[in-house]
């Protein structure tokens, strides 16, 4: 009896995750369209569904936006990834990002480094540099205190779409190409606060001066 309740209970589930992922094709082919303002009827044709049917899972356009960060998070498989502790797991992490990438597609890569989804990282950021800050506090104490404000800011740019696209489009290289190169990089930065020159490479104050 118990089974046989469950059974439209998860068909209804089911139904109700391919309806928001239709939705949620449908803002990213809108996105990806270039468009920099949009608006629901569009979303609704892109989608293949009507208009009520988005308003009765995403009340408003904000509640719409907030759903594609989940919605690309659990396509690129984010969601199931635990916050990384240090500079070894951050770097698995983004090697991971980096090979399943591949399996985007284009509309969505597109989609990506739209307008909309500069909006959806302001929002995000705060919480981007938080696990970063997290998962390089076992070496931050090396650089100094302006070091280590670079350091965040390199890793967070390795970190987003938009250098992603960049090694795809600019470079011609694969997923995995992409992650060794960046798995070198970070592993690199976050090796120099504790070698002997320290951070050589930043200018001195003089050298700053004579900008």
């Amino acid at each position: 009896m118990n089974e046989q309740k469950k059974a439209p209970s998860r068909l209804r589930q089911e139904h109700t995750e391919r309806t928001r992922d239709l939705i949620m094709e449908g803002l990213i082919r809108t996105m990806a369209g270039g468009a920099v303002t949009w608006s629901i009827p569009e979303v609704a044709r892109e989608s293949g569904v009507s208009v009520p049917t988005i308003y009765r899972y995403f009340r408003t356009k904000q509640e719409l936006v907030e759903g594609l960060s989940a919605y690309v998070a659990r396509k690129a498989g984010l969601d199931s990834m635990q916050p990384p502790r240090s500079p070894q797991e951050l770097v698995a992490m983004v090697r991971e990002i980096y090979l399943r990438s591949e399996g985007m597609g284009d509309a969505m890569k597109m989609a990506l480094v739209g307008e909309l989804a500069q909006e959806i990282r302001k929002d995000s950021m705060p919480a981007r540099l938080k696990m970063i800050e997290a998962a390089l506090a076992p070496v931050l104490d090396s650089f100094a205190e302006q070091e280590r404000v670079y350091l965040v800011r390199m890793v967070l740019l390795f970190t987003s779409s938009a250098l992603i696209r960049a090694f795809d489009q600019y470079l011609d290289l694969t997923g995995a190409e992409a992650a060794d190169t960046i798995s070198w990089a970070i592993l690199t930065l976050t090796r120099a606060g504790s070698s002997n020159e320290g951070s050589a490479s930043l200018l001195s104050e003089e050298e700053r001066e004579m900008e």
